[in-house]
């Protein structure tokens, strides 16, 4: 069978490659003379034309199975570790994360409006994010976590007291956290089992933990249950 290539060989054979002789890629002398008139061989109607020959060269059956024979190959891919992603933040002295589908972006501390005769512990009010109100809600009052202390001059480093803006599908919320993180991704081996002692009532809510080193600090991040989390707000602000 004629190889892809043998037909290659062949076809070079044809071809009178001056630019690998007496071109600039080429080392013998004298050099081309019509150099002078265009510089570079890459300007050259010899050189179009050698290009030219080989594109418009006529395809082998050969060569055609051959190609699509390596096309139909399955092709190995190798497993990704990381196959999930959660936003990590901080709910006073505890972390806590949520997958990254559901954040749409954090932004600083707004002023809340409280709504009237409104007298859940849950909902905190309304705030205005770009223009538009959306009900915020204190995760913190859900989850019975107490407010934690910002210590030296950790205020002005731009991560603390800021707010997340969550979305699934039409419904939106907005929560304030003592500090966000950033990203983290794992794979489903990474994720450890939630104790059965979790601190205050955030374990109903957890489906895993994740153990991660940030800066020199270890620490364990409880992996929020979207699902259950979101349906125990809807029924505190409903």
């Amino acid at each position: 069978m004629e190889r892809s290539g043998d037909i290659m060989t062949d076809i070079a054979q044809k071809i009178d490659d001056c630019w690998n002789h007496i071109g600039v890629w080429g080392r013998e002398t004298p050099r081309c003379p019509m150099l002078e008139q265009v510089v570079h061989c890459a300007n050259c109607r010899v050189y179009s034309a050698a290009g030219r020959q080989l594109l418009d060269r006529e395809v082998s059956p050969e060569y055609l199975r051959e190609g699509a024979a390596q096309l139909a190959r399955e092709k190995s891919r190798p497993q990704s570790r990381n196959t999930a992603s959660v936003v990590i933040f901080r709910l006073g002295e505890e972390w806590f994360g949520l997958p990254t589908s559901l954040f749409q972006e954090v932004v600083g501390f707004r002023k809340m409006h409280r709504v009237p005769h409104h007298g859940n512990n849950v909902l905190r009010g309304l705030v205005n994010i770009r223009g538009e109100l959306q009900l915020c809600v204190s995760l913190g009052r859900l989850l019975g976590i107490p407010r934690g202390k910002i210590h030296g001059n950790d205020a002005v480093n731009g991560i603390y007291e800021r707010m997340i803006v969550i979305a699934r599908g039409d419904a939106r919320c907005v929560f304030p956290v003592s500090e966000v993180r950033g990203v983290r991704r794992y794979a489903p081996q990474d994720l450890l089992s939630a104790p059965a002692t979790a601190a205050h009532n955030a374990g109903d809510y957890l489906y895993g933990m994740l153990h991660v080193t940030d800066k020199g600090q270890e620490r364990h991040i409880g992996c929020l249950n979207e699902d259950v989390l979101l349906a125990a707000l809807d029924r505190s602000i409903s």
